[in-house]
């Protein structure tokens, strides 16, 4: 079904469609290559979605996560790969503007303004093998005059071919009060931080390019750490951040992907002149309905995001899970429609390099981006039977600004 436009979450989706139109057609040969897509991230730019998240009044276009997720599932219907790649950006910079609004903090400020003329892109490297949940992590902090010294090895670098700063995590073992999880930001460029071209060797979202990231003893001065916490604990001000934004968002990609092959699908019926089989009928209704099922959860996750509710009126554990439920629910929707559309489809579907191809492979992926199907359904199940899966460590503040707070702007 198309995407209601009277809604407020609808006023980028004309720019998004745009550029998911051009980015269509060149989604086959980054994928086929594994190259990353330069260009299209040179586009964004230009028409200035990568300014989604960032306040007008520093010069951005003054979007939320409401805005952000129903623009991000618009964009992956072009190329799920630059979807996946800008999410880590928009995300980031969605954050630091809800952050900047509360504080005025003028790095925030001087990274969010660099973000709308272009010259910022966030990204993140802070999953390692075995810490998916990111309440520890393998790296290491050691203490210095003025700041840390952080080494450790980094997977998921996605974004880090044009990021311009980085956010990652170690753990400080030596603080009085037992080990900290550190969350800080550095420049891409920094002195012993290297990504490890060529390491990303996968099936799906293969032009995401999430090499690997590997830190030798680099220098994080105590200014750039914006956050620690009790290694091991469920953090608050995480889920309003790293959580709160990246689930629902990451379901809005992987739901994307489905909902392009699903277009393309009822395009091939239309040619075919399927339109009265009862298998066509049935197998396009059976999507559609997975596809708004899980546009509703992931929109009104995001609406509890942006109001606070989330970790005012349910708590940490439950905020959580009701985030990984969002990201559960894009993702496997997304799964399930396009099965259905390769076996409506048929052979064609098997052509390598056909968009049915692609979104096969693409839309597994989400199902192992962490919060994994694995671990986000062993956190929902624990929060409803009313088992803690970790001690809880309460956000820093709960009044984060909302989304009333953000002036509306039409898109141009």
């Amino acid at each position: 079904m198309k995407i209601n436009l009277a809604l407020r979450g609808s006023r980028f989706v004309a720019l998004a469609e745009e550029l998911a139109d051009r980015f269509r057609d060149r989604a086959a040969g980054f994928d086929e290559r594994g190259e990353f897509p330069h260009r299209n991230i040179d586009e964004l730019r230009e028409s200035g979605y990568l300014a989604l998240t960032v306040p007008e009044e520093l010069g951005g276009l003054g979007g939320d996560l409401t805005d952000m997720v129903v623009t991000q599932e618009r964009l992956a219907a072009g190329c799920g790969s630059t979807a996946l790649v800008v999410n880590m950006h928009l995300s980031m910079a969605g954050q630091l503007a809800r952050a900047w609004r509360g504080t005025g903090n003028e790095r925030a400020e001087e990274l969010l303004r660099g973000a709308a003329d272009g010259t910022v892109f966030l990204a993140g490297a802070t999953a390692e093998p075995g810490h998916a949940l990111v309440r520890s992590t393998g790296s290491k902090a050691v203490r210095v005059d003025g700041g840390y010294l952080v080494s450790g090895k980094k997977t998921f670098g996605t974004g880090t071919a044009v990021a311009t700063h980085l956010t990652s995590m170690a753990v400080y073992e030596d603080h009085p009060d037992g080990p900290q999880v550190l969350v800080f930001r550095i420049p891409a460029d920094a002195p012993g931080l290297t990504v490890m071209t060529g390491t990303w060797h996968t099936s799906g979202m293969r032009a995401t390019c999430s090499d690997n990231v590997e830190l030798h003893d680099v220098e994080v001065p105590d200014d750039a750490v914006s956050l620690q916490f009790p290694e091991g604990h469920l953090d608050g001000t995480l889920l309003q951040t790293l959580w709160g934004w990246a689930m629902p968002s990451f379901g809005a990609v992987y739901l994307g992907i489905a909902v392009g092959a699903l277009e393309e699908c009822v395009r091939d019926a239309q040619r075919r002149g399927w339109q009265h089989r009862a298998f066509a009928q049935t197998t396009i209704a059976e999507c559609e309905v997975l596809v708004e099922a899980a546009r509703a959860v992931i929109a009104r996750t995001a609406e509890e995001v942006m109001g606070n509710s989330l970790w005012t009126a349910l708590g940490v554990q439950e905020g959580m899970a009701r985030v990984m439920t969002a990201k559960l629910v894009g993702t496997n929707n997304a799964v399930s429609i396009v099965d259905r559309v390769v076996q409506l489809v048929g052979s064609p579907a098997l052509k390598a390099g056909s968009l049915y191809d692609r979104a096969q492979r693409d839309v597994r992926a989400g199902t192992m981006h962490p919060y994994s199907n694995a671990d986000a359904q062993e956190l929902i199940s624990s929060t409803a039977l009313g088992l803690p899966v970790a001690p809880i460590n309460p956000p820093i503040t709960t009044e984060l600004a909302t989304a009333a707070d953000i002036v509306p702007r039409a898109a141009n």
